[in-house]
């Protein structure tokens, strides 16, 4: 019998068990509107019991220590929270936007390293080797004894009870450490002594456990209310000992019986084993898989209008199946090609059958993947060029009619910065909302210009008095643009360049002429490589890419999205194009005084 055979048959289940239920636990806890009450009973036992399993699984360090720090922090706590939490950023908006743009991957990864280190999952991550930095310096002091190894954590989450202070030490702080360490070692002196091994768990066990943990958390409600309560639990805030330790204790005890009664040949316990052995995956993408799902019940519901997709009662339940089971997908990915992951260790084959089948998982993820990414750019959820976009400070709106009436002061307090207005269309035809956007736009710290829709039917020479007469001339303002992109037939039958030429020329040059601005020219790639790459290279190009960003540098404004949804307008469009300036702060207030 090889070496992996003798570990799976001293494989101890239980655990898996308690990293399965803790997983789910935690899931149903963040779901949108999931009650005070659920939370206040499935989550006070999470995270003691994984730092129970942690000093459980923890190895002697003996006295190397040097080697005992690198096996525990970089091996074992580094490279697998690094590895999820990358998983975890890889939103569809961030996938689209990676395939489309691959030269941002150096950044996108530089940016994953800076949130690591700077975010809250620095402060997890910085509990994690406190606890394990706190245990090899208590296991040397006390020489690998138990008893001393425990009065010694017992101290250090004295200390910790003692220095934290509602809402001003918050959770998953240094005091959170010093809590956790007694929990480590713990487990670690649970293993050392054989204390769970040689217990005889019966059903009776967890039922006394159980109902004493649900009447301690149920009379905790009663005195200091049930929201109260659940933030304690739900943050795992230490406030007091008289407290917070008997829930904790109570519910560790309780789903270390439940996790040893349960049986583990049942096809459910053997998928809760699954998910425990994937716990790691739960919970750094379980977060974004659930947002997804109530991504698509809202488009879902706005699409239907079904009131019972906005229940709680019908999204608690759902929610929870739904997110579960997508997770599965990931965990059999990391199964097939990263099996070290979560510390799994491949189950013998004809033992236990995986869940859920390879086939059935990846056509299910692709065709759920696919139609979501299809619905989510439609309705502007997703805007690939957002990973481009936003490497550019100064960041505007181009409106029309169709956004109805607009409070451009909300519009300013969402870092709008720049406005351009359509004015006019042809030789004849004025946008109706254009003076109140004009006049509305002037009070705010908003810069504006107005645009002119360019005909293929009309003179430019008249073109440009019906610019003039509805556009004032004020100084302040952005240069006028010109919209060149095609209409109606002309997308399919563009007229030559040596037509139209000539007529933009003059447009341009009277616009120039009477507003001592030289204007810019709006165009699509198509209308810039027929009429303005060769005839009109002298000008500033505000270019329309909404997949990728500007095949050409030679451009001052980028109109990086037609599907973005702001606050502020109630017209019958519900998106509003977004756009960005070519250049920095120093850059963009040049321009502005320049005019150029």
């Amino acid at each position: 019998m090889n070496h992996e055979a003798v570990a799976l048959k001293k494989r101890e289940t239980w655990c898996d068990i308690i990293r399965g239920i803790c997983s789910l636990a935690v899931v149903l806890s963040h779901i949108p509107g999931s009650p005070d009450k659920v939370i206040m009973y499935v989550t006070p036992f999470t995270l003691p019991a994984f730092f129970v399993l942690s000093g459980y699984f923890t190895k002697n360090c003996g006295g190397d220590v040097p080697a005992f720090l690198y096996s525990k922090v970089p091996k074992e706590i580094i490279h697998k929270l690094m590895f999820c939490f990358c998983i975890s950023t890889l939103s569809l908006q961030v996938i689209a936007g990676l395939i489309l743009h691959p030269s941002t991957i150096p950044e996108w990864l530089y940016n994953i390293m800076a949130a690591f280190a700077l975010k809250p999952i620095a402060t997890f991550f910085s509990i994690l080797v406190l606890c394990s930095v706190y245990f090899m310096i208590i296991n040397k002091i006390c020489r690998d004894k138990p008893l001393p190894m425990m009065v010694a954590a017992t101290a250090l989450a004295a200390v910790g009870f003692a220095i934290t202070r509602e809402r001003i030490i918050q959770p998953w702080s240094w005091d959170t450490a010093l809590v956790c360490v007694f929990f480590y070692i713990f487990g670690y002196c649970a293993r050392q002594t054989g204390l769970i091994s040689k217990f005889h768990f019966k059903p009776r066990h967890a039922i006394l456990s159980g109902g004493v943990f649900f009447t301690l958390t149920t009379v905790l409600s009663l005195t200091i209310g049930v929201e109260h309560t659940r933030i304690i639990v739900g943050n795992n805030t230490f406030l007091s000992p008289l407290v917070s330790v008997p829930l904790f204790v109570t519910g560790i005890a309780f789903i270390i019986c439940l996790a040893h009664v349960l049986p583990d040949k049942s096809k459910p316990v053997r998928l809760l084993m699954y998910i425990g052995r994937h716990s790691m995956l739960y919970f750094m993408i379980g977060g974004p898989v659930l947002a997804y799902v109530h991504y698509f019940n809202t488009l879902l519901y706005q699409a239907v209008q079904w009131r019972f997709l906005q229940s709680k009662w019908f999204i608690l339940p759902v929610y929870f199946i739904m997110t579960t089971a997508a997770t599965l997908i990931p965990s059999w990915f990391s199964d097939r090609f990263c099996p070290a992951l979560n510390g799994q260790i491949r189950l013998p084959q004809g033992v236990v059958k995986k869940y859920p089948k390879a086939c059935s998982a990846v056509c299910a993820s692709i065709i759920f993947i696919g139609a979501g990414m299809i619905a989510a750019v439609m309705n502007g959820m997703i805007i690939p060029n957002n990973i481009y976009a936003r490497h550019y400070p100064i960041h505007g709106v181009d409106v029309s009619s169709y956004q109805g009436k607009i409070d451009w002061k909300e519009l300013a307090a969402q870092d709008v910065r720049f406005a351009y207005i359509k004015a006019t269309e042809g030789s004849s035809h004025r946008d109706r909302c254009f003076s109140d956007n004009w006049q509305a736009v002037s009070e705010t710290d908003i810069k504006a210009g107005a645009y002119h829709f360019f005909s293929f039917e009309s003179p430019g020479r008249t073109q440009a008095e019906n610019f003039i007469s509805a556009v004032p001339d004020a100084a302040n303002a952005l240069p006028p643009a010109v919209d060149l992109e095609y209409y109606g037939s002309y997308a399919g039958n563009p007229l030559p360049a040596e037509k139209i030429a000539p007529e933009l020329r003059d447009l341009l040059d009277a616009l120039e002429r009477h507003y001592g601005k030289r204007p810019i020219i709006y165009v699509t790639e198509p209308t810039y490589l027929q009429y303005v790459y060769t005839y009109f290279a002298d000008y500033d190009i505000w270019f329309r890419s909404v997949v990728t960003d500007p095949p050409d540098g030679n451009w001052r404004f980028w109109q990086y999205t037609s599907r973005e949804q702001l606050k502020g307008y109630d017209g019958r469009e519900k998106f509003i194009d977004m756009n960005v300036f070519l250049g920095t702060e120093e850059e963009w207030n040049i321009f502005l005084h320049n005019g150029k």
